[in-house]
C-alpha cells in the first residue's frame, strides 16, 4: 500500500471512528434536554377517592388491578404524590389552573366557585388549536363549580336519583362517562389535537361495587370498587388503543385524594391530612413508551400535571405557577421539594380548626392546635408523632409553613354584586364563620362524629324519628356543624316533617350562605311545603349565584300552581338543555297525566325508561310510579300493579306510591292482599308519617277497624 493510500485508510478509520462516537453522543446529548411531543393527544383519567397504598403499583397485595399495572409498566410512576386537600371540587381546581387552593380561592366542595379570571388547562390548550372536552362521574364537578371552564364539551348531566339526595351521592357509573367521552373522541376531527378528561367516582362512598366485584371482595368493598374501577380505565385504554391513539398519547393517571378507612379515626375523607387521605397514585404515560417503567420517588403534587402537559406539548408554562414539570423531575429530582395540603372542611362544616401541611422526601408536618411530625419512610401508618422533641425537620417545615401567605376565604357568595342582587331577590343569608382562632383540633373531636353515624344508622333502618331527636340534641350542642344541619334537614323532610327540614337548612345557609346547594334544597323543600313564591324567589337567587338547570325546578313549581302552560314550557326547555336526562320527561309526563292525555304521558315516561335502561343509571324516584297511575287510567291495572310494586321496591319511602298500589287492588276487590300491602308500607318504613299513611288509606275505602288499629301502633316520638 503506497504511503496516500494508507493516509487515506487512516482517514477513513478515524472518520468512523467519529461517526461512532457522533452516535454515542447523540442520545447522550438529547437527554439533556426532556422530550417534547407537540401536538399530542392528552388524557387525563382521575379515579376519586384513590388512596396510593391500595395499588398493588404501590405494594398493596389485596386487590388485582391488571389495566393499572399495564398503564404503570408504560409510565412514569410518581411513589410520592400528595393532593393538595382532600376534597373533589378543590383538587380538581388544582389539577386544572395548577393553583394550590389558597391561590385559587376553591377551598371546599360547597360554597366556592373558580373565579372566570383563572385560566384552566382546557382554556391553555383550547388556545393553541386544542378540542376539549370531558365526561365527569359527581355532581360535585358540574358546570357551576367553574372547573368546566375552557371545555368545548363537558359532560355532567348527571341526575340524583330522589329528592333531597346528598351532593355527594349523586353520581353515575364510571363506565358510561368513559362511553359518553369515548363517542366524543370519535367526532375529533381526524389530525385535530385534542384534551380528553375522564372522572370515575366509583371509590367513592357509598362502597357498592357490581359483581363480581361484590363477592370478590365482600369483606374490602372499597378495594372491590376499586377493581371495578380497574375494569373501567382497561376498557378506555383499550378503547384508545383501538383508535390507534394510544401510542401517540400524553396520558396523565391520578387520584384527587385518599380516603381514611378508619385510620386516625376518620372513615371517609376531608378532614384529617394524614397520607391515608393525601397520598394518591400518578403515572405519566408519555408518547412513544418514552421513559416507560421509570420510577420517580419525588415529592410531587397534582398543582404539577398543568405544568408537565405544558412543557410535554412544547409550550411555555404560565407564569405563576407553583408546580413543575413532572418529566422533569423524574430525569433530574433536583433539590428535595415540599408539598402543601390543607383542609378547611373541619372549620366551616364542624367548627373545629382548619388543618395545614407539609411533605418532603422524609417527613409530613402537619399544623393543628397541636402540631404532628412523621417520619413516614419509617412510619408509613403515621403512628409516632416526633413533634414533642422538636427535631430539625419539624422546626424547618414549620417556618417554612409560616413564611407563606395563605388568606383565609370564607364558603359562599362573596362578589359584591351578586350580594347586591341575592339581597334584591328577598334573599338573606348572614356572614360566613370569620378568622375564629382557638377553635377545637380535628383529631381531639373526631370520635364525636359517631353520633352522625349512628344517626346515618338509624335513618338506614327507618327508625328516623329517633335519628331526628339525636340529631336536634346534637345540632344544638354543635351549632356550628354544618354537616349535622344538612342531615337534619334531609331526615326531617323524608319524615314529612317539613317545618322543621325548612328550619334545619336555613341555619345550614345561615353557616354558607349563597351555596347554590342549600339554596335550590331550600327552594325544594319550599315547594313541597307550597309556599310558591318563596320557592321561586330562591331558584332566582341560585341563578344569581351561577348554578345551571333551574327549569325543572320551575316546571315544578308551575306544575304544583296548576299552571299547567308554565310547567310545559320549562320542562321543554329544560329537555332542550339536557337532552338526555329524565326528569324533563317526567315533568312533562306529569304535564299530559294532569291535562288527561294519557297516552302522551306514558310516551315520555317510556322514553325516560329506555334512557335509564341505556345509560344503566340508577332508578329514578317517582318514573315508575306515575306510570303505574297512567296506566290505571287507561284500563291496564295489571300492568300498573308491576310498576307500583317496582317503585317501592326501589323507594320504600315513597308512600304515595304504596296507597296507590293498595287503592288498586281494594278496587279489585282484593281485600287481603290490600291489607298486606300496608302492613309491609309499615314494616318498611316504620315512621309515624307511614302509619299515618296506612290509616289515612283505610279511611277511604271504608275500613275504620283497619285505621284504628294501624293508628294505635304508630310509634311515639
Amino acid at each position: 500500500m503506497t504511503a496516500g493510500a494508507s493516509g487515506r485508510a487512516r482517514v477513513r478509520r478515524l472518520l468512523r471512528s467519529l461517526a461512532v462516537l457522533v452516535a454515542l453522543a447523540a442520545p447522550a446529548a438529547c437527554s439533556r434536554k426532556a422530550p417534547v411531543f407537540p401536538g399530542a393527544p392528552v388524557v387525563i383519567i382521575s379515579v376519586d377517592t384513590l388512596r396510593a397504598d391500595h395499588l398493588p403499583v404501590y405494594g398493596y397485595r389485596e386487590v388485582e388491578t391488571p389495566a393499572l399495572d399495564a398503564l404503570a409498566r408504560d409510565s412514569i410512576v410518581f411513589d410520592n404524590a400528595i393532593s393538595h386537600v382532600p376534597l373533589t371540587l378543590p383538587s380538581h381546581v388544582a389539577l386544572f389552573t395548577g393553583l394550590l387552593p389558597f391561590q385559587s380561592g376553591v377551598r371546599d366542595n360547597l360554597g366556592y366557585r373558580l373565579d372566570p379570571s383563572r385560566e384552566t388547562l382546557a382554556a391553555f390548550l383550547a388556545s393553541r388549536g386544542y378540542a376539549t372536552g370531558a365526561a365527569v362521574s359527581a355532581i360535585v364537578l358540574d358546570h357551576g363549580s367553574g372547573v368546566a371552564r375552557g371545555f368545548d364539551s363537558y359532560d355532567d348531566r348527571i341526575e340524583g336519583s330522589e329528592p333531597g339526595q346528598a351532593i355527594g351521592q349523586v353520581q353515575r357509573p364510571g363506565g358510561e362517562s368513559a362511553k359518553r367521552l369515548e363517542r366524543w373522541i370519535s367526532e375529533v376531527p381526524s389530525g385535530k389535537p385534542f384534551l380528553a378528561f375522564l372522572h370515575i367516582y366509583e371509590p367513592h362512598t357509598p362502597y357498592a361495587p357490581p359483581e363480581p366485584w361484590r363477592s370478590r371482595y365482600a369483606k374490602r368493598p372499597y378495594d372491590g370498587e376499586i377493581a371495578a374501577s380497574d375494569e373501567i380505565v382497561g376498557a378506555f385504554v383499550g378503547y384508545l388503543k383501538e383508535r390507534g391513539l394510544y401510542d401517540r398519547t400524553l396520558l396523565v393517571f391520578l387520584s384527587d385524594h385518599g380516603e381514611g378507612l378508619g385510620e386516625h379515626g376518620e372513615d371517609e375523607h376531608g378532614i384529617l391530612l394524614y397520607r391515608e387521605s393525601v397520598r394518591v397514585p400518578l403515572f405519566v404515560k408519555l408518547p412513544g413508551g418514552r421513559l416507560a417503567a421509570t420510577r420517580s420517588e419525588a415529592p410531587v403534587g397534582i398543582t404539577d400535571v398543568f405544568p408537565t402537559v405544558a412543557a410535554a406539548l412544547g409550550e411555555k408554562t404560565p407564569a405563576g405557577l407553583p408546580g413543575t414539570s413532572l418529566v422533569e423531575l423524574a430525569r433530574r429530582p433536583g433539590p428535595p421539594r415540599v408539598i402543601y395540603s390543607e383542609t378547611l372542611y373541619p372549620r366551616y362544616h364542624f367548627g373545629w380548626s382548619d388543618l395545614a401541611s407539609l411533605t418532603d422526601d422524609r417527613h409530613q408536618y402537619i399544623q393543628a392546635p397541636r402540631s404532628e411530625l412523621y417520619d413516614w419512610k419509617t412510619d408509613p401508618g403515621e403512628r409516632r408523632d416526633l413533634a414533642a422533641g422538636l427535631p430539625p425537620a419539624f422546626r424547618k417545615l414549620r417556618v417554612d409553613l409560616q413564611a407563606m401567605n395563605r388568606p383565609l376565604q370564607a364558603p359562599g357568595a362573596s362578589d359584591p354584586e351578586t350580594v347586591k342582587k341575592l339581597a334584591s331577590l328577598g334573599y338573606i343569608g348572614s356572614a360566613s364563620p370569620g378568622e375564629e382562632k382557638d377553635l377545637p383540633d380535628p383529631k381531639d373531636r373526631i370520635a364525636s362524629l359517631s353520633v352522625l353515624k349512628e344517626a346515618n344508622r338509624l335513618a338506614s333502618e327507618r327508625r328516623d324519628d329517633e335519628a331526628i331527636a339525636l340529631l336536634t340534641r346534637f345540632t344544638s350542642e354543635n351549632p356550628r356543624m354544618l354537616d349535622g344541619w344538612e342531615s337534619l334537614a334531609r331526615l326531617s323532610r323524608r319524615a314529612g316533617r317539613l317545618p322543621e327540614a325548612i328550619a334545619a337548612l336555613e341555619r345550614a345557609d345561615r353557616l354558607s350562605p349563597g351555596t347554590p346547594q342549600i339554596v335550590m334544597g331550600l327552594a325544594d323543600l319550599n315547594l313541597e311545603a307550597r309556599r310558591f313564591d318563596k320557592a321561586r324567589a330562591l331558584v332566582e337567587a341560585a341563578r344569581a349565584l351561577g348554578s345551571a338547570g333551574l327549569d325543572e325546578e320551575l316546571a315544578a313549581i308551575a306544575l304544583a300552581e296548576g299552571d299547567l302552560a308554565a310547567a310545559e314550557r320549562h320542562a321543554e326547555a329544560a329537555r332542550q338543555g339536557s337532552p338526555e336526562a329524565r326528569l324533563p320527561l317526567l315533568l312533562l309526563a306529569r304535564v299530559e297525566s294532569r291535562r288527561g292525555a294519557y297516552e302522551k304521558a306514558l310516551a315520555h315516561l317510556d322514553e325516560a325508561l329506555a334512557r335509564e335502561a341505556d345509560t344503566r343509571a340508577a332508578p329514578m324516584q317517582g318514573i315508575r310510579a306515575l306510570r303505574a297511575d297512567t296506566l290505571g287510567h287507561i284500563g291496564k291495572e295489571a300492568e300498573a300493579e308491576q310498576d307500583f310494586r317496582r317503585e317501592v321496591r326501589d323507594f320504600p319511602e315513597n308512600l304515595d306510591a304504596w296507597s296507590r298500589l293498595a287503592l288498586l287492588l281494594a278496587a279489585g276487590g282484593r281485600q287481603a292482599e290490600f291489607g298486606t300491602v300496608l302492613l309491609e308500607m309499615t314494616r318498611r318504613v316504620p315512621t309515624r308519617q307511614s302509619y299515618d299513611t296506612a290509616a289515612r288509606v283505610c279511611e277511604i275505602v271504608g275500613d275504620r277497624e283497619g285505621a284504628r288499629r294501624f293508628r294505635e301502633k304508630m310509634p311515639r316520638t
